[in-house]
């Protein structure tokens, strides 16, 4: 079977692109046919032409939204070497929605039918942003891990002693408990603030990764530079009676060091918020489900008329008139477009005689 006519299809045979029918959604003789195949769902027209034609122009308004969907889906197709993770269960039941929704176009409501798969993007966005920050949380703790480690085990390398090294320098300042104190901090900050920052979807990964790396070396600056303040005594701090040192000695000067370390590691938030406002401004953190649908209602659609376009040539036998006036398509009450009746007709012999006109030359 070519797969050029309703009939012809049916599961696991092959459609007029050479593309496998995997499912076959919906089915009406000689009229459509909804199925789905590896890539997308796809639609068989009516055998006959001019209904076909129809069907097409009736699904036109709807191809940028299933483009969308597509776009947003076809990572999904394929099994994810994630454990744990189906994305083809997903795809499957997103296809087997957006299926519904021609269906219900292809009957002649295309609102409705724009709205169901303007729903259906919208849940789609939804499972995107939230694996989105499943990332941006898992990439983010990997950085902490690492600067953590990284100046944690500069302890034990040689030249710790050596004030005039590197090393020496990170080790006798305890800029090394700074920045790995901070970066837990800014791991926290970012722990409670993950449901309301700005994060795009795990289709922009890239972008998600570079700024999560960079909240938590934010993170680790900010509390070397609030240590370094306390340190140098040009800030304080006094909670009641108490008076933080950094300058002293003891285990209260570590808790403290520990202290501010971490407060300042939390402060990542002012600056990444900066940056979420200069460089993700304009991006939303959740999709909008409240687009409005852009079809019109079509009076008199139905499976055979799927744009409404033939009702008033089945109800009169003429084809519908079209407006001539083009400026006033506002005004409810002009009869140029309605249809009389025999009856209500007037004969010309039954009209008033005619008045006024240009007079003829002398």
């Amino acid at each position: 079977m070519s797969g050029s006519k309703v009939a012809e299809i049916v599961e696991g045979q092959k459609d007029f692109t050479g593309a496998d029918i995997r499912s076959v959604y919906s089915k009406v003789s000689n009229t459509y046919a909804v199925y789905g195949t590896d890539d997308r769902v796809m639609v068989q027209f009516a055998d006959d032409e001019t209904l076909g034609s129809e069907q097409r122009l009736a699904l036109s308004p709807l191809n940028p939204v299933r483009g969308e969907i597509n776009g947003c889906i076809d990572s999904w197709r394929t099994p994810s070497k994630v454990p744990l993770v189906d994305n083809v269960s997903k795809a499957k039941r997103f296809d087997r929605r957006t299926a519904d929704a021609l269906t219900v176009a292809l009957q002649g409501d295309q609102v409705h039918a724009e709205e169901l798969l303007r729903a259906v993007k919208a849940d789609i966005l939804a499972q995107r942003f939230s694996m989105g920050r499943a990332w941006y949380m898992l990439v983010a703790t990997l950085a902490a891990i690492v600067i953590f480690a990284a100046f944690w085990g500069l302890s034990g390398l040689e030249g710790w002693s050596n004030p005039t090294s590197f090393v020496g320098f990170v080790g006798r300042n305890s800029i090394w408990l700074a920045a790995s104190v901070g970066c837990l901090g800014a791991l926290f900050s970012i722990a409670l603030g993950i449901r309301t920052r700005e994060i795009r979807t795990d289709l922009e990964l890239r972008d998600n990764v570079l700024d999560a790396v960079l909240r938590v070396m934010i993170g680790a600056v900010s509390a070397i530079i609030l240590f370094s303040l306390f340190k140098t005594e040009l800030v304080s701090l006094q909670l009641g009676t108490a008076k933080i040192d950094l300058n002293g000695t003891g285990t209260p000067a570590v808790h403290a060091a520990i202290l501010i370390a971490f407060l300042g590691g939390f402060a990542e938030r002012l600056v990444g918020d900066f940056l979420s406002t200069a460089v993700l401004g304009g991006r939303t953190g959740s999709p909008d489900p409240s687009a409005r649908p852009t079809t019109r209602t079509n009076e008199g659609a139905n499976e055979q008329n799927p744009r409404g376009t033939k009702a008033t040539e089945q109800t009169t036998g003429q084809p519908r008139m079209a407006h001539i006036h083009g400026v006033d398509d506002e005004v409810d009450n002009c009869l140029c477009d309605a249809q009389l009746d025999a009856d209500e007709l007037t004969d010309d012999v039954e009209l008033p005689e005619a008045s006024g006109g240009i007079e003829k030359a002398a």
